[in-house]
Order: structure tokens, then C-alpha cells, then sequence
């Protein structure tokens, strides 16, 4: 015995929408992941993306510079929350959008203020 024995076939329908496959005069997209289906994340990868660039700032020795781009990633952030539809957002909608956004806004203004002054010798 197959450990795929477990897993149905798939009926004539879903296997043309996991094609692609043309129906009628409209394609249909191939149906999305289960994860996806679970978890759209949507413009979450901004933070990701911001704080590894943020790291990179960090590992040339420039601190201020660091708390800067942090800062800019987190008014990005909620930028991207405020306009965008609630669809869209994905990972960056936790409570209602202008809670996100002042939230994301006041840890941004935080962040650069503590970065303005940071006492570096």
C-alpha cells in the first residue's frame, strides 16, 4: 500500500482549474494553496524587507542611520495601512485602521526620536 492512497483523485473540474485550463470564454486561475487560502499576508513583507535593510545599516556601524530606517519601514507601514483596501493588507491589519496606523506612526516618531538623540561618541 501507496502512502498516496489517502489523497482523493481529483474530480474533472479541479484538475482544469489547477491547469489554468480555459472555461467558456473565461480562464479560470488555478485555486490558491491551502496556506495562502489560511494566511494572505498581502504588504506584510514591507517590515521584513525594511528591517533586514535596517540590519545591513546596522552591521556598517551606523546606529542613528539604523533607528532612521526602522523608523521609515514603520511609517511605510502604515502608510501602505492607511490606503490600502482591508483586503489587501493582509498582515498588517490587526485591529481597526486607525488604531494600525497610529500605532505604526507613534512607534515610527518614537524611534526617530530616540535615534535624534542618541549621545554617540
Amino acid at each position: 500500500m501507496t502512502e498516496h492512497q489517502d489523497t482523493p483523485a481529483p474530480g474533472p473540474d479541479e484538475d482544469a482549474a489547477a491547469d489554468g485550463v480555459e472555461v467558456g470564454d473565461q480562464a479560470v486561475a488555478p485555486p490558491l494553496p491551502t496556506w495562502r487560502r489560511r494566511q494572505p499576508l498581502g504588504w506584510w513583507w514591507i517590515l521584513p524587507v525594511g528591517l533586514v535593510a535596517a540590519f545591513g545599516v546596522l552591521l556598517q556601524g551606523e546606529l542613528r542611520e539604523f533607528g532612521y530606517v526602522v523608523a521609515g519601514t514603520l511609517a511605510t507601514a502604515g502608510l501602505v495601512r492607511l490606503v490600502l483596501p482591508r483586503g489587501a493588507v493582509g498582515g498588517l491589519l490587526v485591529r481597526s485602521r486607525w488604531l494600525d496606523v497610529a500605532c505604526l506612526w507613534g512607534f515610527a516618531l518614537a524611534v526617530a526620536f530616540l535615534s535624534a538623540t542618541l549621545r554617540i561618541r
